[in-house]
């Protein structure tokens, strides 16, 4: 396992720097300290090698976004939650976040690549603990995509400008206004 890291954290580091297009596969090698044997074997093409890294990316943003719901945690708190800790990981992993949006927005993943995956079980989990908010009366029911547009676009927006800057800060203004809008937007409708 340690030479797949060892060529995913090169792959980061030269798709950050270079940017996917321009960024070989040799490149990647060298900073890796691999044999072409080892980086092939791991990663057959630069498109299986990018899917890999987003994936891996992925499950890490994941990690801390679900640690901001459980079983317990009320709507209100939950849909904070989720952009308080969207926002506190692109802050704590610039580099990450530009690479997950630099990636996705570059045309480099498949169709159908790994990431696609854990992007569902992603989705799943989240679908869930979306559908028990509402059944409890707690959530506005909208159709997912729906739901994730109105609590992630303006924060989705905005990370391209926050990893613009190599220290990027959210005043707390802001993130109180983000995770309030968030809520807003999904809060349930008081009766007419």
């Amino acid at each position: 396992m340690a030479t797949k890291e060892a060529i995913l954290d090169a792959a980061a580091g030269v798709f950050l720097a270079q940017g996917f297009a321009a960024a070989s596969m040799d490149q990647i090698r060298q900073a890796a300290g691999v044999s072409n044997g080892s980086l092939y074997h791991h990663f057959p093409t630069k498109a299986a090698l990018a899917d890999a890294l987003y994936a891996h990316t992925l499950r890490g943003f994941h990690a801390q976004m679900f640690a901001a719901v459980g079983p317990r945690t009320s709507a209100q708190n939950g849909v904070k939650g989720l952009i308080r800790a969207y926002v506190q990981w692109v802050l704590a992993h610039p580099g990450p976040a530009r690479l997950l949006h630099d990636l996705r927005a570059g045309g480099a993943l498949t169709a159908g690549g790994e990431w696609a995956g854990t992007n569902a079980e992603g989705f799943d989990r989240l679908a869930q603990w979306i559908a028990t908010q509402v059944q409890a009366g707690q959530m506005r029911d909208l159709p997912f995509g729906v739901w994730m547009a109105l609590v992630f676009a303006p924060v989705m927006a905005l990370t391209r400008q926050w990893v613009a800057d190599p220290a990027p800060v959210v005043p707390p203004k802001v993130r109180a206004a983000l995770e309030h809008a968030a809520w807003m937007a999904v809060a349930p409708m008081p009766p007419l």
